[in-house]
């Protein structure tokens, strides 16, 4: 009976600590180093035979990247396809002005829905959240693979908020102007009629 109730304890302990061993590995890159991050970290003939479960969170500053944003993540993304097999799984969660989940758990190699959520990054989010971050830790906890190497890459896109209120605030100077140049080109037009009716 004694030796049941070792066994036993022996077995519970094991297993609560192979349930708390879900490490997931954190990694934090810049936009413009994505690239060299995914050439140095993702190789399909690295000597590693751990299938790959990566959740990648990418900064949002608007409902859109602009072009030279969207340019790099495309890039990288196809980059990335090329360097994982299909057994490999990723995963895209938003944050900052976007928060949520914008693909969950596609096949690595899937380049069409990996450059869907880049061009549409918005409408991708299908439940908007309070926290991205937190979300995704939650969720690639959640979605934990055994056997895998489970990671979060937090892709920070710095120094763009800015760039996007002046665009907006350009936006606003270039309507005006363009209501203004309308203005002036109906006084024009209408400028015979009213001498005329002056004359009169």
């Amino acid at each position: 009976m004694k030796r049941l109730f070792t066994i036993v304890f022996a077995l519970l302990i094991t297993v609560a600590s192979h349930s708390q061993e879900k490490t997931i590995e954190t990694e934090s890159v810049t936009l413009d180093n994505l690239i060299m991050f995914i050439v140095e970290h993702y190789n399909i003939q690295d000597d590693s035979t751990e299938t790959k479960n990566i959740t990648f969170l990418i900064e949002t500053y608007g409902d859109d990247f602009n072009l030279e944003d969207k340019v790099i993540l495309k890039q990288a993304f196809k980059l990335l396809a090329k360097s994982v097999t299909e057994d490999d799984l990723i995963s895209i969660v938003t944050y900052s002005t976007i928060n949520g989940i914008a693909l969950s758990q596609a096949e690595a190699t899937d380049i069409k829905k990996l450059l869907y959520v880049i061009e549409h990054p918005k409408s991708s989010v299908k439940t908007l959240e309070d926290d991205g971050i937190e979300l995704a830790y939650e969720f690639t906890k959640e979605n934990f693979v055994e056997d895998s190497e489970n990671s979060v890459v937090m892709i920070r896109i710095p120094n763009r908020e800015s760039e996007v209120a002046n665009s907006e605030t350009n936006n606003k100077k270039n309507n005006t102007r363009k209501k203004s140049n309308v203005l002036v080109l109906t006084a024009i037009t209408l400028l015979p009629e009213i001498i005329a009716v002056i004359k009169d």
